[in-house]
């Protein structure tokens, strides 16, 4: 009972390590560059990070980050690798770069605009970096 138990758990942060990496790539392959097109940009920016901040995302993203933490702690091999590379990868860059960038886009104000420029290129790098970071995990987990 125990050992399905935890086959369970670790099948729910893999999972979840999963949904993530779509998540990732559609920013960097789609939304980004569309908002980048429009003069409204860096306003529906603004409001897809207050949305996304729901239950659903937000347990997503947190049983893929302690799940990864888990791994990192717990596994060997692959399964360590691929921990690593998504806690590093993904969740510590959502946390040190990402979300500041989020937050100083959100209290721009007035100067939003001229953020906005800036914010692009660095939360599209980072962007690139979380869904380089979270396949490089994910194609770990199913091979």
């Amino acid at each position: 009972m125990g050992i399905q138990i935890l086959q369970y758990i670790e099948s729910l942060i893999q999972l979840s390590m999963i949904i993530m990496v779509g998540l990732y790539f559609i920013f960097s392959n789609t939304v980004m560059a569309s908002l980048s097109r429009f003069e409204a940009g860096a306003d529906v920016m603004v409001e897809i990070n207050r949305v996304i901040l729901n239950p659903v995302f937000m347990a997503v993203f947190l049983i893929s980050g302690l799940g990864s933490l888990y791994l990192v702690i717990v596994a060997e091999g692959v399964l360590f690798i691929s921990g690593f590379l998504f806690l590093v990868g993904t969740t510590i860059v959502t946390l040190v770069r990402n979300v500041p960038l989020n937050n100083q886009l959100r209290d721009a104000g007035a100067e939003r605009e001229q953020v906005w420029q800036s914010y692009l290129d660095k939360w599209v790098f980072w962007n690139h970096v979380r869904a380089l970071a979270a396949t490089s995990s994910a194609l770990l987990l199913v091979v």
